[in-house]
C-alpha cells in the first residue's frame, strides 16, 4: 500500500502517512467496485461468492456483473467457489473494477484488479455507465449470517460420501477432514498431519494413514479432481512445514 501524498509505503490500515504526515482516506468518500464474472453459466455450482470485510456477502455469476460502494480505506475482498478461495486487499481511494474467473482447468481463481483514478477519461466513464447498485444476499445483521463460521471453524466443503455401507458426509477443512455417517451420527476425523499418502482408487480418495490404516471415501464425479487437487495441496503445505 502506497501514500497517495508521497508514495511512502504504508503499512495495512495506517489512515495517517508515517513519512509525509499527512491523512491518507477522506472519511466521508465513498467509492463504486465493479465486480464482473467470466466464464460461461453451466449450473447454480458456477456462483462465486464475494465476501466483503466478513460484513457482507455477494453472489455473483458467469456472465453477470455486480456493483457496490464502499467508504475509502482498507478493504479485504475474499471470493470463493466450491472450495476454492481467493483474498485481495485493496486500498480504496478511487472506483475499482474486478474481473474474477474460476479457472477450471487449474482449479484456481483468477483476478485482474484495476484503480480508476481519472474518471474524466470517457473510457472510465463507460465503465459505470448505467450500473445499479447491487444488495448483499447477506450481512452481518442477519441473523442467517454465517460467514464467520465459514472462514474461522467450519469446513472450506461439504460433500455427499460414502465409505463402504456407510453413508454420509465428508467436511474438509485446513488441516483436517471430518466424515459423519448419517446412521449413528459418528464422527470419524483424520488429521492431514497423520496423513502419509493420498491417491485415487477406482473414482474414490485413499487416504493412507500411519500403520497401515487405510479410509476409503467415495465421493461424487464432478467433484473428484477439485477435492483431489485441494487435498494434495493441503498436505503438501503441512509436509513442507513439518
Amino acid at each position: 500500500m502506497k501514500c497517495p501524498n508521497c508514495g511512502g509505503i504504508l503499512k495495512t490500515n495506517m489512515n495517517f502517512c508515517p513519512f509525509c504526515g499527512k491523512k491518507v482516506f477522506e472519511d466521508s468518500k465513498e467509492f463504486l467496485i465493479k465486480i464482473s464474472c467470466q466464464g460461461h453459466r453451466d449450473d447454480d455450482k458456477s456462483v462465486m461468492k464475494v465476501f466483503v470485510d466478513d460484513e457482507k456477502l455477494y453472489e455473483v455469476r458467469p456472465g453477470e456483473v455486480i456493483c457496490f460502494s464502499a467508504k475509502a480505506g482498507y478493504h479485504t475482498l475474499k471470493f470463493r467457489h466450491k472450495i476454492r478461495t481467493k483474498l485481495i486487499q485493496i486500498q480504496l481511494l478511487s472506483n475499482y473494477v474486478i474481473k474474477v474467473n474460476y479457472n477450471s482447468l487449474t482449479s484456481l481463481i483468477e483476478t485482474s484488479v484495476s484503480g480508476i483514478d481519472d474518471m474524466t477519461d470517457p473510457d472510465n466513464q463507460a465503465e459505470f455507465e448505467d450500473i445499479f447498485i447491487s444488495e448483499p444476499v447477506l450481512t452481518s445483521d442477519n441473523k442467517k449470517w454465517e460467514i464467520s463460521n465459514i472462514d474461522k471453524d467450519g469446513p472450506d466443503y461439504e460433500i455427499k460420501a460414502s465409505s463402504g455401507f456407510k453413508e454420509g458426509t465428508l467436511s474438509l477443512f485446513a488441516e483436517r477432514c471430518e466424515f459423519k455417517c448419517e446412521a449413528d451420527f459418528k464422527v470419524d476425523i483424520t488429521e492431514y498431519k497423520n496423513v502419509l499418502k493420498i491417491s485415487r482408487k477406482m473414482g474414490s480418495i485413499d487416504f493412507e494413514c500411519a500403520g497401515k490404516i487405510h479410509k476409503v471415501y467415495s465421493i461424487p464425479k464432478d467433484s473428484y479432481n477439485e477435492v483431489m487437487a485441494y487435498l494434495t495441496n493441503h498436505l503438501e503445505a503441512i509436509n513442507a512445514d513439518e
